[in-house]
This record gives C-alpha cells, sequence and structure tokens, in this order.
C-alpha cells in the first residue's frame, strides 16, 4: 500500500454516528466516538487526570463538560459546546438533579462504540 492509498483508507475510515435509546427518553441520543484530533486536543488541553475525582476537585464542571464531549445531534454537531462555562453551568444543573443511571447508561454506549469489532479483533486488525 502507497501513502496515498494509506490516506485514502484513513478517510474511509471516519468515525461514525450511532443512535443511542435511552430507557424512558423520547428520541434518540446520537453518540460518535472521539476521533484522534478529538482525543490529541483533550491531551493538549491537559483535561485528562490520573481520577475523576481530582479532575472534579479541579474543575466543578468535569461531570458536565464529559457529557457535553459525547452526545450529539442526528447530523453529528455536539449539542454542546464543552469549552463554553455557560452551558457547562447550565448542563450541570440539570445533570445534578439526575439519577447517576444516566450516565452509567451514556457511558456504556459510548465505551460499546470504542469496542474492538470483530475484524479489528483478529491480529491482523491489531
Amino acid at each position: 500500500m502507497d501513502r496515498s492509498q494509506f490516506l485514502k483508507n484513513l478517510r474511509a475510515s471516519r468515525v461514525k454516528l450511532h443512535p443511542v435509546q435511552l430507557e424512558g427518553w423520547e428520541g434518540l441520543v446520537y453518540l460518535r466516538p472521539q476521533t484522534l484530533g478529538e482525543i490529541r486536543d483533550t491531551l493538549l488541553k491537559g483535561v485528562v487526570e490520573e481520577t475523576a475525582t481530582k479532575q472534579i476537585n479541579k474543575d466543578p464542571l468535569y461531570i458536565a463538560r464529559s457529557v457535553a464531549r459525547l452526545v450529539r445531534d442526528e447530523t453529528g454537531a455536539l449539542l454542546f459546546n464543552a469549552d463554553d462555562d455557560k452551558d457547562m453551568v447550565e448542563l450541570m444543573e440539570v445533570l445534578a438533579d439526575t439519577g447517576p443511571g444516566i450516565s452509567r447508561e451514556l457511558n456504556a454506549a459510548y465505551n460499546a462504540l470504542n469496542e474492538p469489532n470483530s475484524e479489528e479483533a483478529t491480529p491482523e486488525g491489531n
């Protein structure tokens, strides 16, 4: 495979949007795994810490920012701007009144998107 074929394959491998139905919710929530560029940007901002507790102590809006980076509309656009404190305060106020089950459901659905598929799990895919 040459460079142009490699880049062509990468372009065809863009992350896909996945609809998720949460129990008791009207409508679908859409999730998309983070791209390598988004992961890079998050790391460059110093957002990743050893534990969530340390991060929450550093940024009380950490949970809202985490949710904001996951949920999207049907076109793939983020519903919230994780860098906008006003957006995050509003989201955190609503999240504060929800049970932890919602966060667990969203995280479980998101984590499932990042699990290797059967092709990726073969020795050839690693």
